[in-house]
C-alpha cells in the first residue's frame, strides 16, 4: 500500500480508522449520497462502511487531504484489482465536503489515481460506474479521457425517480495519449509498493 501520492494541491494518502468523524459526517448528508445513488447513512453504517474499505483485500483506498491546510475533504479508490487480467472494476472519488466542491480537486485526484493506477500497478483497464444526472462527474471524465461504454438502463432509484447508470472506462494506451507531457508523472509517491 502506498503511503502518499503528491499532487499540486492535493495528496492522496491511505484511509485511516480516524477518518470515521469525517465519513460519517459526508454519508449523513443527503446531498452528498445521492451522487451515490444511496440515503443517508447512519453513524454506524457510515462506520461499517469505512472498516469494510480498510478491510478490503482487492482495493486500494485514499484520503483526499488538501496541501494548504491539511483538511480531508473526500476520498478515493481503485477495487476489484485483478493482477492476472490488469484491471481495477472500479474506481470511485466522492469530494465529501462540499464546501470544496467546483474547485478542481476532483479532477486533480482523479489524475494522481489514473497515474499510480497505470504506471504503477501495471494496470491495463480502470473503469467506472456513474450516475446519468452526475453532470460534473461526467465532464471531468470524458475531459480525461474516459470512454462510455455503455448504460445499465433505470438501475437505481434516487428521490423516487429512476436514474441510468452509465459504464465508463480507459485503457492505459489512452492515458498515455490523453495526458500531455507537462501532466505526465503527477504522481509523486513516497514509499509505493504496486503489490496488491
Amino acid at each position: 500500500m502506498p503511503q502518499v501520492l503528491y499532487g499540486e494541491h492535493v495528496y492522496l494518502r491511505p484511509l485511516q480508522k480516524g477518518d470515521t468523524d469525517d465519513f460519517v459526517s459526508w454519508f449523513g448528508d443527503l446531498e452528498v449520497t445521492r451522487f451515490l445513488g444511496i440515503e443517508s447513512l447512519t453513524q454506524d453504517k457510515a462506520t461499517m462502511w469505512l472498516n469494510e474499505f480498510l478491510r478490503d483485500s482487492i482495493g486500494q483506498y485514499f484520503g483526499i487531504v488538501k496541501k494548504n491546510d491539511k483538511k480531508l475533504i473526500g476520498y478515493t479508490f481503485l477495487t476489484g484489482i485483478s493482477k492476472r487480467h490488469k484491471i481495477a472494476k472500479e474506481f470511485g472519488i466522492v469530494i465529501g465536503d462540499k464546501e470544496e466542491w467546483g474547485k478542481g480537486y476532483g479532477t486533480e485526484a482523479t489524475k494522481l489515481m489514473l497515474e499510480y493506477g497505470f504506471t504503477v500497478l501495471k494496470l491495463h483497464r480502470i473503469q467506472l460506474l456513474v450516475l446519468d444526472f452526475n453532470k460534473r462527474a461526467l465532464i471531468m471524465y470524458r475531459k480525461l479521457g474516459f470512454v462510455r461504454e455503455g448504460i445499465q438502463r433505470e438501475a437505481r432509484i434516487v428521490n423516487d425517480k429512476w436514474h441510468d447508470i452509465i459504464m465508463m472506462s480507459m485503457l492505459e494506451k489512452e492515458f498515455q495519449r490523453k495526458l500531455d507531457k507537462k501532466n505526465r508523472n503527477i504522481c509523486r509517491s513516497s514509499r509505493v509498493n504496486s503489490q496488491v
